[in-house]
């Protein structure tokens, strides 16, 4: 019974604290400059990595500041009663940041400012804007899965002199837009109820259940459909087909077995796992 605990415990504190966000982004951001062909800046990458955690954080505490003590989610309650400590983690990695932009050339500072004013203009849609605006909200997952893919795939070209395959980057863009965008929407699914509580709408409360459901299978469905015509057109090596497809079925098991993942919010611990598997392959991609 203690290693049950002791097992939930490190899983409520991963998912709380978006550990495997962080180290995603990193494994991501070096998979797509492997995919590419271009030497990754692990300064960039580290900052890519830090400004993530910072961003989902930032996320949760103002949900928690929103919703309160008696929030129905673990995160978004641990969030507001840690809400002073955590201020200061998100100002202490803030500061680390612009400590790295002092190493980075200046070639990536309009693309990061570019970055910068989309996740801006996230926060806005999502904490700021009048009720009249509302119907904006309901696109937070379309709006955040493509940031996140422009940040993951694009991040590693920007200031490489490389001969750019325009239709290889077109599949994977969409590939990996399709897989984070479904990701994004299985966790609404899961958080449908807890949210409705909290008086929190998202893009799963316009949608019955098994609507919903049918609609996260069209993106995964969307992601493979690409996936399996850029393979046969020779833009992916197998190992990289190796990893998408492995996403892919990932996100695929999550939705079917719901009575698994659901509990102890293991459908957050492996949806963010994704992100990882990158470093399993690592040694096969050199």
């Amino acid at each position: 019974m203690k290693r049950f605990y002791s097992y939930q415990s490190i899983l409520n504190f991963i998912n709380t604290y978006s550990i495997l966000v962080a180290l995603g982004s990193l494994s991501s951001y070096l998979f797509f400059s492997n995919l590419f062909d271009v030497k990754p800046n692990y300064v960039l990458a580290s900052g890519l990595s830090l400004s993530m955690w910072i961003i989902y954080t930032l996320d949760h505490l103002l949900d928690g500041l929103g919703i309160g003590k008696n929030a129905s989610s673990i995160r978004h309650r641990e969030h507001f009663l840690r809400q002073k400590q955590i201020i200061r983690w998100i100002i202490s990695g803030s500061i680390i940041i612009i400590g790295l932009s002092f190493w980075v050339p200046r070639v990536y500072y309009s693309y990061v400012l570019f970055l910068s004013i989309l996740t801006f203009l996230h926060f806005c849609i999502n904490y700021f804007l009048s009720r009249k605006y509302k119907f904006l909200r309901y696109l937070k997952e379309i709006f955040v899965a493509l940031v996140v893919t422009i940040g993951f795939v694009v991040t590693p070209l920007i200031g490489n002199e490389v001969s750019l395959n325009l239709p290889q980057l077109t599949y994977i863009f969409i590939i990996f837009y399709f897989i984070n965008l479904s990701n994004l929407l299985i966790f609404s699914f899961y958080d449908r109820d807890r949210d409705q509580r909290d008086n929190m709408l998202t893009i799963a409360h316009l949608y019955s259940r098994s609507k919903f459901r049918s609609l996260i299978y069209l993106g995964i469905g969307i992601s493979m459909i690409m996936l399996i015509i850029s393979y046969i057109n020779c833009h992916l090596t197998s190992i990289i087909f190796f990893v998408f497809v492995s996403m892919q079925l990932t996100l695929l098991c999550i939705t079917i077995f719901s009575s698994y993942f659901k509990f102890n919010d293991r459908y957050r611990f492996f949806g963010d796992l994704i992100y990882f598997y990158p470093i399993v392959v690592f040694p096969s991609l050199g």
